[in-house]
């Protein structure tokens, strides 16, 4: 059946009810019951018309959509009554619905979606940790860690399958044609941070172990 045939099936049902309610008064005048008593028989033989019109129209599969058409029926009249409230509610729904879209995209990106890496369920971050009774838990109170240390992590730890060092880094930047130094952040690694993380150089090559070397000993 069309949606546009839910008036006529309406129709339908409740031409066969009003039919069978006849008869069934009818039936009551047969058996010797008064004409003004037979309606009434009929109704407590036959049952509530009205519940029995709204079963039936619970087992046809248009059912949910004709409690959605009147839904948004009522819905539609009750905003042109207060055109005003009406698009208050809808700018209160719009912005509730932006705060949502964009706490579940930053909750998304950094808790619900893997990091782009290598088996990023076996990376872990190590600090150290300043040694002053000052500062309490809730203080940032990591230290970063010397390349002694790293060192020594590295090649006596056996609990990681690797480990590599990485930094932040600022520096200024200037152009060829004598413009204005700009501020650059930056993030300088060991030579093994790369394949350490399963990922290439965007452009160009990645550090080797001599390279990293070479800088150490310069450092030093």
């Amino acid at each position: 059946m069309r949606w546009w045939q839910i008036r006529k099936r309406d129709a339908d049902v409740e031409r066969e009810l009003q039919s069978d309610l006849d008869l069934e008064e009818e039936e009551q005048r047969e058996r010797g019951v008064s004409p003004d008593e037979a309606r009434h028989a009929a109704l407590r033989a036959f049952g509530n018309p009205t519940l029995i019109s709204e079963q039936t129209r619970a087992v046809w599969s248009w059912d949910a959509l004709e409690n959605f058409l009147r839904d948004l029926r009522i819905s539609i009249r009750a905003l042109f009554r207060s055109p005003g409230f009406s698009i208050l509610a809808v700018l209160v729904m719009a912005l509730c619905i932006g705060a949502t879209t964009s706490l579940f995209t930053v909750l998304r990106s950094v808790l619900l979606r893997p990091l782009p890496f290598r088996d990023p369920d076996r990376l872990v971050m190590i600090y150290e940790h300043f040694r002053d009774p000052r500062l309490n838990a809730e203080q940032f109170n990591y230290n970063g860690v010397a390349p002694a240390d790293y060192h020594d992590w590295r090649t006596q730890t056996r609990g990681f399958e690797d480990m590599a060092e990485w930094r932040y880094w600022q520096f200024n930047l200037t152009g060829q044609h004598g413009e204005l130094p700009e501020l650059v952040q930056a993030r300088g690694g060991t030579w093994n941070l790369f394949p350490l993380l399963g990922v290439n150089a965007a452009i160009g090559r990645t550090f080797t172990k001599s390279e990293d070397l070479a800088r150490t000993e310069m450092s030093s």
